[in-house]
């Protein structure tokens, strides 16, 4: 697990608000806040700041969490204060994030016979990119795609060949998309050590490193999976 918590939730606007459509983040005192407008009214938001030992069953109370939240947000602009104050109680949550380590995901075995995994349980990763969500779609692309490949989408007879032809799809699956999860994994994982990092000179390691190995920021989002 990374040593940081999330707090999400929902915020609605009766009359509208300001915000438009673009997703913004804010960083400040080690806490990064993210706000993305779902429609004219209603805004997704989280903050994201280093992980305080307690007990964790106080976070199941939605008022300590918007409490909490509001004193950790005391330097930040009135609308994120407000934003947060605001918040749909019933949408509140307290996550203590966690991931899969990249070379977990490089020499990892994803399926046996029948059985495989996709989405979260393949690779769960910090939300430091917005890509979980994205990754989980093109596995499910992916995934169907070699499923039609193999003759999956017409009915056999005997239980060897099913196994067979599946076992086969999900070889497949998993050899395709084993090199876009670890890189997106990697970079999340980097952007997350490089937070929560109080060391001057690790973080300076981890810029170096983001920068050799990501030279184009954007290269999580310019990313095809193909056609079904």
């Amino acid at each position: 697990m990374f040593p940081i918590f999330a707090v999400r939730g929902l915020t609605n606007y009766p009359h509208g608000h300001p915000f438009g459509r673009e997703f913004t983040r804010f960083k400040k005192d080690g806490m990064l806040v993210g706000r993305l407008p779902i429609d004219n009214n209603m805004i997704y938001w989280f903050s994201a700041q280093p992980y305080i030992p307690k007990d964790e069953r106080i976070w199941k109370n939605p008022e300590v969490i918007r409490q909490y939240t509001m004193e950790l947000l005391s330097n930040y602009p009135q609308e994120i204060q407000e934003m947060a104050q605001n918040v749909e109680m019933n949408s509140l949550s307290f996550t203590h994030l966690r991931y899969r380590h990249p070379w977990d995901l490089l020499m990892g075995t994803f399926f046996k016979e029948t059985v495989v995994v996709v989405g979260d349980a393949m690779h769960v990763m910090g939300p430091f990119l917005g890509q979980g969500g994205s990754a989980a779609l093109e596995d499910a692309v992916v995934l169907a795609r070699n499923m039609a490949q193999v003759g999956l989408n017409h009915v056999e007879s005997g239980s060897k060949v099913i196994v067979h032809r599946v076992g086969k799809a999900f070889d497949q699956f998993v050899r395709q998309r084993r090199i876009r999860v670890v890189r997106l994994s990697l970079q999340a994982y980097l952007i997350g050590t490089l937070l929560v990092s109080s060391s001057r000179l690790k973080r300076i390691l981890w810029i170096m490193l983001l920068f050799l190995l990501f030279p184009n920021q954007n290269s999580h989002m310019d990313y095809d999976c193909g056609d079904l």
